[in-house]
């Protein structure tokens, strides 16, 4: 299906005529060549064993079955209370810690005794600027995220968190809106199961990428194959829901403080434009002329993590609204190249 205008990306040929190649030989100089690009440049990865790990054969095994960066779960809500364990300080610790940027995403569960589901949920970084990218579409057009239904009256919601009915414009011409219900959104700061609430995130999302994300552990796998996915309409949701309280007379930072997402920066959402729009791989394999193609999902997600390895979480996905990133509606989403 076509992408409306706002989304599209350039072409393999647009992305390279009338440019200057810049060749990158080693892993380590992946980041600096890409942040550096100038607009008449493109970057070519010439990696001698490829981005995605051969022993995965596939981006697709590699984005279901790679490794995750697992965000620790307490093992109760009074030490995560005790400890102050939100979900962003925990999410720091582990991604400035990461010795290897071969991630598929990261991943975190439920742990509460009061909480049915503990199904691990799995987030891509790539997933992340994608929602930005939806939402900063909604402001710029007016075809907006709309917030249909606030339930957070009820009087369980401090414990069970709040129920958020949305609507959320689809990225590709003439598909409906995706209306959905976000659940287990925290309200309430001032309650000691606000961090069990934040890790029980999820929303009742019909996509098509949600049936197809279905995976089957290894046999010999400690863990359950059925996990839940979250993918960028949903945490685009959440990004518009935590801005509105945020916006109120009287603000409401819970949604933001205890958010399972980071919100990335104004350096991450350069360095993705660039590979979308300025990075290549080589492949002399491939049938065409220069031997060359378009970044796939997989190598996206491994260079968004590389850059979290050398820059770190603060500077990656840590967005500071009011001074160095600035709001998320003045994003500029222009692409290069990208007619």
């Amino acid at each position: 299906m076509q992408k409306k205008q706002y989304f599209k990306e350039p072409s393999l040929a647009q992305i390279v005529r009338g440019s200057e190649p810049v060749y990158v030989n080693k892993l380590h100089q992946l980041v600096e060549k890409v942040v550096s690009a100038k607009e008449g440049q493109h970057v070519v990865l010439r990696l001698k064993e490829g981005l995605v790990p051969e022993s995965y054969g596939s981006q697709r095994k590699f984005l279901k079955h790679g490794d995750f960066v697992r965000i620790p779960s307490p093992n109760s809500v009074d030490e995560a209370a005790d400890n102050c364990m939100a979900p962003w300080i925990l999410r720091q610790r582990e991604f400035d810690s990461i010795d290897s940027v071969y991630h598929a995403g990261y991943s975190f569960k439920p742990f509460a005794d009061f909480q049915d589901d503990k199904k691990e949920r799995r987030v891509r970084l790539a997933e992340h600027c994608d929602a930005l990218r939806i939402l900063s579409y909604g402001l710029r057009t007016g075809n907006n995220i709309n917030i249909v239904e606030d339930y957070s009256e009820a009087g369980r919601v401090s414990k069970d968190g709040a129920t958020i009915a949305v609507s959320v414009p689809s990225r590709t011409k003439k598909s409906p809106r995706y209306n959905f219900n976000m659940y287990s959104v925290v309200m309430d700061s001032n309650d000691r199961n606000k961090y069990a609430i934040a890790n029980g995130f999820w929303t009742d999302i019909k996509i098509p990428v949600k049936r197809w994300a279905f995976r089957y552990n290894y046999y010999s796998d400690k863990e359950d194959s059925n996990v839940i996915n979250i993918f960028a309409p949903e945490i685009a949701a959440y990004f518009k829901f935590m801005m509105q309280e945020l916006h109120k007379e009287k603000p409401n930072v819970s949604v933001a403080e205890m958010s399972p997402f980071g919100v990335p920066t104004n350096l991450t959402i350069g360095f993705y434009k660039r590979l979308l729009s300025q990075v290549v791989v080589h492949n002399s394999q491939l049938k065409n002329k220069h031997k060359l193609r378009k970044l796939n999902k997989a190598e996206q997600e491994i260079m968004l993590w590389a850059l979290v390895k050398e820059a770190k979480y603060e500077l990656t996905f840590f967005r500071r609204l009011k001074s160095r990133d600035g709001p998320i509606e003045n994003l500029d989403w222009t692409l290069l190249r990208a007619t």
